[in-house]
């Protein structure tokens, strides 16, 4: 009994692949179905979050000690807040000049 509950207890590389896999599925969702360009913006840093749980999983199952994968997801992060801000900026001073931040109207607005 104990044997059967710690097996199911022993997360292994497939699982967190499963998760970055629903969680990048959940972010091109957002992706492609929102109009509005905040939706969109979380969306990929949702993507991006996946892409670094794929990072640390290949990093811990290639390399059993986590150094290099932890390195690498941090600076991956750190790169994605970064990119997540830069566009933050850049909606609201959209926001600023249309009132509005659906993708649809704005392109509109420019014909």
């Amino acid at each position: 009994m104990y044997s059967q509950f710690n097996q199911i207890l022993n997360i292994g590389l497939m699982h967190y692949l499963v998760l970055a896999l629903i969680l990048f599925l959940i972010g091109l969702c957002g992706v492609l179905i929102s109009r509005n360009l905040l939706r969109i913006v979380m969306s990929l840093f949702i993507m991006t979050v996946a892409i670094v749980i794929n990072f640390l999983a290949f990093g811990c199952y290639c390399d059993s000690s986590l150094d290099n994968a932890n390195i690498t997801c941090i600076f991956a992060l750190l790169v994605s807040v970064i990119q997540t801000i830069i566009a933050l900026v850049i909606l609201y001073k959209i926001y600023q000049a249309n009132e509005y931040l659906d993708s649809e109207k704005i392109k509109d607005k420019e014909k």
